[in-house]
């Protein structure tokens, strides 16, 4: 990379981290402002970094300060946030510092600026909100690269699910917000809409407005409208104007819903959020299931199951399960 694009996405964080400080010196900090700012200082590890870069600009001003003979301390523990009319000036001559660095560099190099990666592993979900307002749900074991440049606001889906709650693009109005996968692209025409890629294709849940999708290898697009999901890969579209599954957002709240599905499609989904294995026979799928069912509690889903249908499902080997009809 252009060593001064690597400085505008230094000088970036390093503006976050800094803002970051001065929320955290405040007296009335809350414990969601403490929270908000561990879940960000392990979004990145340039987070991590900047925040360090800050913590050791803070080391040099405190020592300036006591060699000033400062009426103020400055005290600084692993486990405690600054308070102190020195923290204080400290933190607003580092946003004014910080910020004057990354306006010296963001118009020419605006296209590089914001290129973040996230990820979550099995099991795990999480939330994110991007630089516009958009609200991004990833689901287990996805991962996701984003990019927003003056014309565009692109998310590339590498892996796995995610759902979307667009935001309105204030500062820049005209940029679309889009999702990429290796199937094609999703355009998001105001919108909330769940995307999953996995085996080769690409599902669209449409829950509120409307997105266009176009297959990387076919020259026209088609928009799927709210209520509707669409199932595409790169050559053409497989399925159109199916009714949305409520399945598609239920995740987003931690849930696993099952609306009347067969026994062995509900074990599949409860399998991407574990690392062990359930195996189902697939002469089981005539067994339909009902009801929301907890993802942060597997074993107690399983229990629910057998209470709910003639199965026992028992533990092969460390890592493997099976579920079978009862006699």
């Amino acid at each position: 990379m252009h060593p001064k694009h690597q400085a505008v996405i230094e000088d970036q964080v390093l503006q976050e981290a800094s803002i970051w400080f001065a929320i955290l010196q405040s007296d009335n900090v809350s414990r969601e402002d403490q929270q908000k700012w561990r879940e960000w200082l392990s979004q990145h590890p340039a987070n991590q970094l900047a925040w360090e870069q800050i913590e050791g600009i803070q080391a040099e001003f405190n020592q300036a300060a006591n060699s000033s003979a400062s009426q103020y301390v400055i005290k600084q523990t692993p486990s405690r946030f600054f308070a102190s009319k020195t923290t204080s000036l400290f933190s607003a001559v580092l946003i004014i510092i910080v910020s004057l660095l990354t306006f010296s560099f963001f118009t020419p190099f605006y296209s590089e600026m914001d290129k973040r990666h996230f990820q979550t592993a099995v099991g795990e979900t999480r939330l994110i909100r991007l630089a516009d307002g958009t609200q991004l749900w990833l689901n287990t074991n996805s991962s996701i690269d984003t990019q927003f440049t003056a014309d565009l606001r692109q998310i590339i889906l590498n892996k796995g699910e995610i759902f979307i709650s667009s935001g309105k693009d204030k500062e820049y109005h005209h940029r679309p917000l889009v999702v990429d996968t290796k199937d094609g692209r999703l355009t998001a025409l105001g919108t909330r809409f769940n995307v999953r890629y996995e085996n080769n294709k690409t599902s669209l849940s449409v829950f509120e407005g409307a997105v266009k999708t176009a297959p990387s290898q076919q020259p026209t697009a088609i928009i799927t409208q709210a209520g509707e999901q669409t199932i595409f890969n790169q050559q053409k579209i497989l399925t159109n104007s199916l009714p949305v599954d409520p399945v598609n957002e239920a995740w987003t709240n931690g849930i696993l819903l099952a609306n009347d599905m067969p026994l062995c499609d509900f074990i599949t989904e409860l399998n991407r959020y574990q690392e062990s294995m359930i195996i189902c026979p697939n002469e089981l799928n005539t067994l339909r299931l009902m009801g929301s069912y907890p993802l942060n509690n597997i074993p107690r889903v399983l229990t629910a199951v057998e209470h709910s249908l003639p199965v026992h499902i028992w533990q092969v080997n460390k890592k493997i399960w099976r579920i079978d009809k009862t006699r």
